[in-house]
């Protein structure tokens, strides 16, 4: 997709579709879509009369354009105003999912309020990210050529910069690169074959290493090597190094640690049958940090960044892990397994101890973790946890610039008593009662330096189709970590 910044009215503009974001204050028309609306000849206002468009009712609605020099006007239901990025990066993935399709092969995109590069960055990923189609992981035969269309061309009106849009654009080609790792079924993408798919960064200048079980053995990670222990298909450990990592041997380093089980039974604690399917999308922390190093080493190579996905299968085999069995992590701590559907921790704790010994000064975990995080805040917003809570202040400065929303809970170390076990040094679940705020109290138990937990439960994929994206993965945190990564060293 071409995306390009252009000046000048919007009644002005040539295009197939103008998409244009109605606000719940355009009850009366604001003085900027009132001139639209006039300039169309009354389109507008006539759309909103006869209830073609009501903001408090539909998402989006396509009408024709009046007098105006474009074929259609595409009225997106906004919301209330606010929210810059994260607005902008919505209304550019509805305006283009909503063209898919169509014999529309140029939009103009008006944003209507003087956003800044940040909110033209994420306007870009959101019109890339709005063209996505999780079929065509692949493919279905009854797909006509015709049904496969998608918008070309984006004229960004009022862009503050070419570049900002080019950056968005790089970022929402991350995104789909994430997202087809997190829709890949589990048949399809196990953990040798994630490790395959990362070794494909090696073509963008990354140092890519894999650690199998036997050397995972020999590092002491009985955690990550635990879960994996009933699966046909091994564990492996991802790590994707940019030259930057290596440049900054003796500055700070910024480790991004993805929980990637490939697919999650629960174990012998096993899940209910309904929706298990969706547990593919368990590999969806480590989708993002291998999404989001492939985009920043394209974008910022000298960048010292590395990715960490431990991955795993999560099966109920003869083999497989019991409740009660007690395992040693890689830093020394033993943990009694209490529940075997409390995983996803388990192999993240490894991972981020090898990660600090690899010379890690900062870290980020994004990861499916918990139900809790889909029960108190939905498919919205991520919730995360800090220590220290500056270091979180920066990464939710970063999610706000990539046009994410990320909401800090606290860290209250009061939980950990009921981890507490006479059989080892932690069990790895604290029970239902507030067990979102446990999950990363345990975590904290592995981690020594600036860390940030990010739990994507419900970000991370749709249960069902949306007027922003189709069923399936999101690709949830990819541009928050890219931001990050990208502003690291400036920040310092």
């Amino acid at each position: 997709m071409r995306l390009r910044a252009i000046s000048g009215p919007p009644a002005a503009v040539e295009a197939d579709v103008l998409a244009v974001p109605i606000y719940r204050e355009d009850a009366e028309m604001a003085p900027d879509l009132s001139e639209l609306d006039l300039a169309s000849g009354g389109v507008i206002s006539r759309a909103i009369a006869w209830g073609e468009f009501n903001p408090l009712e539909h998402a989006v609605s396509l009408v024709e354009a009046g007098d105006l020099p474009v074929g259609h006007l595409l009225l997106i239901n906004a919301g209330a105003r606010g929210r810059g990025a994260w607005r902008a990066r919505r209304v550019g993935a509805v305006a283009t999912r909503r063209l898919n399709g169509r014999a529309a092969p140029k939009l103009a995109l008006w944003l209507r309020d003087d956003e800044d590069d940040d909110a033209w960055t994420a306007a870009a990923a959101g019109a890339v990210a709005g063209t996505y189609r999780s079929t065509d992981v692949y493919g279905r035969v009854r797909d006509t050529d015709a049904m496969k269309r998608s918008v070309e061309e984006v004229l960004c009106i009022g862009a503050t910069s070419q570049e900002a849009l080019d950056r968005g654009a790089e970022v929402g080609e991350g995104i789909a690169f994430g997202r087809n790792l997190s829709n890949r079924s589990a048949n399809d993408l196990y953990p040798e074959r994630m490790a395959e798919e990362a070794r494909r960064l090696e073509a963008d200048g990354c140092t890519v290493e894999i650690l199998e079980p036997d050397q995972m053995a020999e590092l002491g990670m009985g955690l990550l090597l635990g879960v994996g222990q009933g699966a046909t298909h091994g564990p492996r450990l991802i790590a994707i190094k940019l030259p930057g990592w290596e440049q900054a041997a003796d500055g700070d380093r910024l480790a991004i640690v993805g929980k990637g089980v490939c697919f999650d039974s629960g174990g012998l604690s096993i899940k209910p049958a309904e929706n298990m399917g969706d547990m593919k999308h368990d590999k969806s922390g480590a989708a993002a940090v291998i999404a989001a190093a492939r985009t920043v080493a394209r974008l910022a190579p000298d960048t010292p960044l590395m990715a960490v996905a431990p991955m795993v299968e999560n099966m109920p085999g003869g083999n497989a892990q019991r409740p009660g069995d007690v395992v040693k992590a890689m830093n020394g701590m033993t943990v009694e397994v209490t529940n075997t559907d409390a995983e996803g921790r388990l192999i993240l704790a490894d991972a981020m101890t090898w990660a600090e010994r690899q010379g890690a000064t900062h870290i980020v975990d994004v990861a499916t973790l918990t139900g809790a995080q889909a029960i108190a805040f939905g498919e919205h917003i991520s919730a995360y946890f800090a220590r220290p809570r500056e270091w979180g202040e920066r990464v939710g400065a970063a999610a706000e610039r990539a046009g994410e929303w990320f909401w800090e809970m606290p860290l209250a170390l009061e939980y950990r008593a009921s981890y507490d076990t006479p059989h080892a040094d932690i069990v790895n679940s604290g029970g239902r009662d507030g067990s979102l705020i446990k999950s990363a109290v345990f975590l904290s138990e592995f981690v020594t330096v600036p860390w940030v937990h990010v739990d994507i439960a419900a970000t991370a994929y749709l249960g069902a189709e949306k007027p922003y994206g189709p069923k399936g993965a999101t690709g949830s945190a990819v541009a928050a970590l890219v931001s990050l990564a990208m502003g690291f060293t400036e920040s310092d």
